[in-house]
């Protein structure tokens, strides 16, 4: 036996080359992977590193024969894809109920919302910005062929949807026509209730758009003054894009992005191949394909050109059209007996931005 304390160990021998370069190569591989998983992450998110989602963005607008920029938005893929966000398009009807839906969350922008509505909710202090304007309203006053001026409305009535932006327009004119105690406006529950009150003969004149316009005039009716005709008058009934305030405050990209693909859907279903993406929103609108283009190309919608006169040019203009508007609007409201107090125009500019439009024209996007 030994009795030394030293034992000797062999020397280990150097792993093959082959094996050294396997484990080279599958350390570059693990690192390609994770390069390739991140710029993953990257693209699929939007946010350049973020692990969180795309934020979820609904979007109301109304269906029918007129097509607007979010009908564009909403059938072309490509566009919708500009905006970074998960997209969730729902119909609407009233905007008081669209205004009461964002107020509780479940909304994040309403196309085509007119004054009352919007003006309602600055007066009850909901958070909403106006951030473009898409449209006059499309109604027209029908007359009887015995009337051929304003003045010839003195002493009748006429009919018209009960608390409108049409009701507000019409009761403008006619203040500016020294109408107003000779001409009795009566309220209805919708414009073909007014229409049926026309041609009944218990109305002189009706206040109404498209459909029923068209059955009037088909009647012996003619329209006396339009909408887009009173609004450069000085009363004029906006459709506007309102969206979030809590949105434009937390996330300004997301906004300008939307706003952004708002303004290149108008220059698609107003330019050399509109046909072609009317045509193609038609399914997410409801009606056949060749309703939907004449009706679009014949809408009063208001010109890009256009955007920084109503809206102004800089944010908390109290001079701009659109601010003056809703004022006016508020005292309607007020007599009509649906807001307490009309808000002031330093309040009411503070819920129209005009910032994103005029980036979304000089192409900031």
């Amino acid at each position: 036996m030994s009795t030394s304390a030293d034992v000797t160990v062999p020397a280990r021998k150097p792993a093959p080359i082959y094996k050294r370069r396997r484990r080279r190569i599958y350390g570059s591989l693990a690192i390609v992977a994770v390069l390739v998983i991140a710029v993953i992450v990257w693209a699929v998110t939007g946010r350049g590193g973020s692990s969180g989602a795309l934020p979820g963005f609904t979007i109301a607008y109304g269906q029918g024969t007129v097509a607007n920029s979010d009908s564009i938005i909403d059938s072309d893929a490509t566009l919708a894809k500009t905006i970074p966000a998960q997209l969730h398009f729902v119909p609407f009807d009233a905007g008081v109920t669209a205004i009461a839906e964002m107020r509780s969350g479940s909304l994040q922008a309403i196309s085509g919302v007119g004054n009352p509505p919007v003006v309602g909710a600055i007066g009850t202090k909901t958070a909403v910005t106006v951030v473009i304007a898409q449209s006059f309203d499309a109604d027209a006053l029908i007359v009887p062929a015995s009337v051929s001026s304003a003045a010839g409305l003195a002493g009748k009535s006429v009919g018209v949807l009960v608390g409108s932006s049409e009701d507000y327009e019409l009761r403008g004119w006619l203040a500016l026509q020294h109408l107003t105690s000779s001409v009795k406006v009566v309220g209805f529950a919708s414009e073909q209730a007014a229409a049926a009150a026309y041609l009944g003969g218990s109305v002189a004149a009706a206040y109404v758009q498209a459909g029923p316009e068209a059955q009037l005039v088909a009647k012996g009716g003619h329209p006396l003054i339009d909408a887009e005709q009173i609004a450069k008058l000085g009363i004029p009934g906006l459709n506007v894009v309102a969206v979030s305030q809590n949105l434009v405050r937390s996330n300004p990209a997301l906004v300008q992005k939307y706003v952004c693909a708002e303004v290149q859907a108008t220059r698609l279903f107003t330019g050399p191949q509109s046909a072609r993406y009317l045509t193609q929103s038609a399914k997410v609108q409801g009606v056949p394909g060749n309703l939907i283009v004449s009706a679009t190309k014949n809408y009063p919608f208001i010109p890009l050109s256009q955007q920084l006169h109503w809206l102004g040019s800089t944010a908390g203009d109290t001079g701009s059209p659109i601010v003056k508007a809703y004022v006016q609007t508020g005292k309607f409201l007020v007599g009509q007996g649906r807001l307490p107090s009309a808000p002031s125009a330093s309040v009411v500019a503070t819920h129209v931005d005009p910032t994103f439009v005029k980036k979304a024209l000089a192409g900031d996007c």
